[in-house]
């Protein structure tokens, strides 16, 4: 295979297999990650830790929101000759938040506050003004298709992300956050793995041009956007900049040392207390991931390992590093088991190689059906996990959204548990399906 192409799907693959591991850690302390599991080396099935540590059922291998937000943007892309329209992102975005069953939000799984709100308040309208004004992390990911799909191009990239990010938030850490986490997936493409006695002058150079990439995200905003960054106190511009650059003046300082900073610097930054770099916080999950990637670990297994027996945000520290990581180290790299354990893996595999050739996988599922699919399989293996005393009922029939014929009367849809009737609906909504997913994307 291809170098390049082997660290473009190990990339976009990392991200998912990051995201599945991490959420079996997420929300957890380090000292409680050693006592269930010992260490998070593999995935890890939570069902026996429910009520005893683990709050929430996760499927076994499976990723959350954080990857299914990623891929509903690169599906976007691709399917639409590689631009990011934000009208078109949105009507999947709609359409995914529909269908799903009782305790998800749709199709999504696990998502954080911050991104149900600002998906659940999206418009067909591009005059909206999205609600969401804190970095919480909440969309980075979803910068990661335009980055790798833009590596030799980095400003078609920028122009994309930026796009996104003021689709999802107003919060200019947040926005900047974004457009950096793509921007470094394919930064990263250029780096070989291994001790060299050049490792510091390479991160030197990488943190570098992390610093001017911010520069440019944030003049991009002011001149195209002049309300959002007059209305942003000035004590916020230039934060994640700033961040990136002391962080890089600090690089050689001793590694405990160097988070403690990281909490102080985000706590004071942010404007709220932060105790543990993998809190959910931009200006804390990045340079915490950064670190990670570049300075503490060599190998693919080990660096991901390190950050999610970290825990607290553990999904989204995932995503970060199994990016970043994969884009360094490449598909081969990952060990088998990790690539054998992830669930949907090959649809995965499919649209990282979509990403490097810049066109849409032909034999790569409709993401709506796939992750449908996906979402009721994982309800239908914890369900007896779920909060006691509510029903489960079948999915609540979607929305039909404006560029859809209104063709589907709702007092026909059988019940889920009438098996004949509901499969052929099933199989006479697929019939329809195919006829407008055009419009898509």
């Amino acid at each position: 295979m291809n170098a390049l192409k082997d660290k473009v799907i190990g990339s976009y693959y990392g991200m998912a297999l990051g995201n599945a591991m991490g959420l079996s850690a997420k929300s957890l302390k380090p000292e409680t990650i050693r006592q269930l599991f010992s260490s998070m080396d593999d995935f890890k099935d939570v069902s026996p830790f429910i009520g005893k540590g683990v709050k929430k059922f996760k499927m076994k291998g499976l990723y959350g929101y954080q990857a299914q937000s990623a891929l509903v943007i690169g599906d976007s892309l691709l399917k639409n000759k590689k631009k990011a329209d934000p009208r078109k992102i949105s009507q999947l975005l709609l359409k995914m938040t529909t269908n799903g069953p009782e305790h998800y939000f749709g199709t999504f799984r696990h998502p954080g506050k911050g991104f149900y709100q600002s998906v659940d308040s999206l418009t067909e309208e591009l005059s909206r003004i999205p609600e969401h004004d804190i970095a919480d992390a909440s969309f980075l990911s979803m910068g990661i298709p335009a980055g790798l799909l833009h590596r030799e191009r980095p400003e078609a990239g920028l122009r994309s992300n930026i796009a996104i990010g003021l689709m999802m938030s107003r919060n200019l850490c947040e926005i900047t956050g974004l457009a950096l986490t793509g921007y470094l997936a394919s930064r990263l493409l250029q780096l070989e793995h291994g001790h060299n006695s050049n490792d510091l002058n390479r991160t030197e150079i990488v943190l570098k041009d992390a610093e001017i990439f911010c520069q440019k995200v944030e003049t991009r905003l002011r001149e195209s956007t002049p309300n959002l960054w007059n209305s942003v106190p000035e004590s916020e511009h230039g934060m994640l900049e700033q961040t990136i650059k002391t962080l890089r003046e600090k690089w050689d300082i001793g590694f405990n040392e160097l988070l403690n900073w990281v909490c102080k610097n985000a706590s004071e930054k942010h404007g709220t207390k932060i105790t543990n770099p993998a809190q959910g916080y931009v200006l804390a999950l990045l340079p915490l991931c950064l670190i990670i990637v570049l300075r503490k670990y060599y190998g693919f297994d080990s660096t991901l390992t390190s950050v999610l027996n970290m825990g607290k945000e553990a999904d989204k520290t995932g995503v970060l590093v199994g990016t970043w990581a994969g884009s360094i180290y490449g598909w081969r790299e990952i060990p088998e088991s990790w690539r054998s354990g992830l669930v949907n893996g090959k649809e995965i595999r499919l649209r990282g190689e979509g990403l490097f050739s810049g066109s849409f996988p032909r034999d790569a599922k409709d993401i709506y059906e796939m992750e449908l699919g996906l979402t009721l399989k994982e309800f239908e293996v914890g369900k007896k996990y779920f909060e006691k005393g509510k029903k489960f009922s079948r999915p609540t029939p979607r929305p039909t959204l404006s560029w859809e014929d209104v063709d589907t009367d709702e007092s026909n849809i059988p019940e889920k548990s009438d098996v004949v009737n509901w499969r052929k609906f099933e199989k006479n909504k697929s019939k329809t399906k195919k006829n407008r997913r055009k419009n898509l994307c």
